[in-house]
């Protein structure tokens, strides 16, 4: 026997008049009529405590739950139409996946729902409907809501620069010149010490640090942790909004991170990329004019620069260890260059401190690489997303030719 059928059944039996208690008829009125499908005030609870069960909190719940039961009837009259039915089969391996998505047997799941009140009937129907409608939507659809290799390759770079999570960080810059390695290692614990105890960061960040972000308080802001080089994300793993990470030790001195902020971004999946950067670097020595000469250097050689290009032919006029670098993997770059490169999009430069001299960076191109698996991923998930644009779109041409009145 089909699910679908069942319902009928249940529906027709409403509508002729079953023998009920006196209490129960109010329950079991008409609340709407959709074409030739009705919602009934019991229907309308069921899918509210539903609703509720699953983790809704909305406080017009109630009317929400109305809304899908009229969108409900829609697509049950559509897959109907189009012979779609739901055996006994589907639906149980509906159920079974519903619950191990949410780390439960199938019994623990209808046992919780039946202590929120919802009878099984109910939430068979709510499955029930949408296997019916993915199936008649990927019958429909499936070939027009299938991503291209352009669409896909589109996301990729999306992915390699978004996450779940993005993060805003503060650096310490604490360079080995003038202080000495034993010098800095000292501050540079006891100021993790302060920060840990409450101390202002950005204070701290002004008076100590040799970067260019000292100015703004030490403040780099938003990125994605997979932007990061792997040093740094392993010392900010696990940290909080306000947590501190213990110094990282780079070639020419140390960094010290603080997560200033942080806020989730909407993905339904985590897809692992491998991030590739091409980058140029122009090292600017001091001259007899010191710091000051080079600073106004590099501000007039930023104001030139296209983004990447003819870099690499102006290298020569520049210090040693200048010149354009990669395709590499940023797991392959210097933490300090790849700290430097997660804040910039392509075509931006920065301004890194060196002995005596200032590095400047400029990010050329970002590319990821995803491995096949992960590329199916995406595939399915972009997949969903324009099958659900077109079920939004068609839904809409269903409610515009039907006739919904409210009892």
């Amino acid at each position: 026997m089909v699910w679908l059928i069942k319902r009928i059944t249940l529906t027709v039996a409403l509508i002729l008049g079953m023998t009920l208690p006196i209490y129960a008829q109010g329950a079991y009125s008409i609340a709407y009529r959709v074409n030739e499908s009705i919602i009934s005030n019991y229907d309308i609870d069921q899918r509210t405590k539903l609703m509720r069960a699953l983790g809704a909190n909305a406080p017009n719940i109630r009317q929400e739950a109305t809304d899908a039961l009229i969108d409900d009837r829609l697509k049950q009259e559509t897959a109907i139409n189009f012979g779609i039915v739901i055996d006994e089969a589907a639906l149980a391996n509906a159920i079974e996946s519903y619950a191990g998505q949410r780390n439960m047997t199938p019994q623990t799941l209808m046992a919780t729902l039946r202590r929120a009140g919802v009878a099984r009937e109910s939430f068979e129907e709510f499955l029930a409907v949408s296997l019916s409608w993915n199936t008649l939507l990927r019958a429909r659809y499936g070939e027009q809501a299938n991503p291209s290799e352009i669409e896909l390759n589109a996301q990729l770079n999306t992915y390699a620069i978004s996450s779940a999570t993005t993060i805003q960080i503060g650096e310490i810059v604490l360079p080995y010149l003038g202080r000495g390695q034993d010098a800095t290692v000292a501050l540079a614990n006891q100021l993790v010490a302060r920060l840990k105890a409450g101390e202002n960061f950005s204070k701290l960040a002004r008076e100590f640090s040799q970067s260019a972000s000292a100015q703004q308080g030490g403040v780099i802001g938003w990125v994605a942790p997979n932007r990061l080089p792997p040093q740094i994300g392993a010392a900010i793993r696990g940290l909080g909004r306000g947590g501190v990470g213990e110094p990282i030790f780079i070639p020419t001195g140390i960094v010290l991170i603080k997560v200033l902020d942080s806020r989730t971004v909407s993905r339904q999946i985590e897809i692992p990329v491998s991030v590739n950067l091409t980058y140029g670097e122009l090292v600017i020595p001091y001259g007899e004019g010191g710091a000051i000469e080079a600073a106004n250097r590099v501000e007039r050689l930023r104001r030139s620069l296209d983004g990447c290009r003819g870099l690499g032919a102006r290298a020569a006029e520049f210090a040693a260890g200048s010149g354009v670098f990669g395709p590499i993997s940023l797991n392959d770059i210097a933490t300090d260059v790849g700290l430097s490169l997660a804040r910039l999009d392509p075509r931006e430069s920065t301004v890194l401190q060196a002995d005596n001299a200032l590095r400047v960076l400029v990010l050329c191109d970002r590319v990821s690489e995803m491995s096949p698996e992960g590329r199916a991923t995406l595939r399915n998930q972009l997949f969903s997303q324009n099958l659900e644009a077109l079920s939004e779109g068609y839904l809409l041409e269903l409610r515009r030719s039907s006739i919904i009145k409210r009892q």
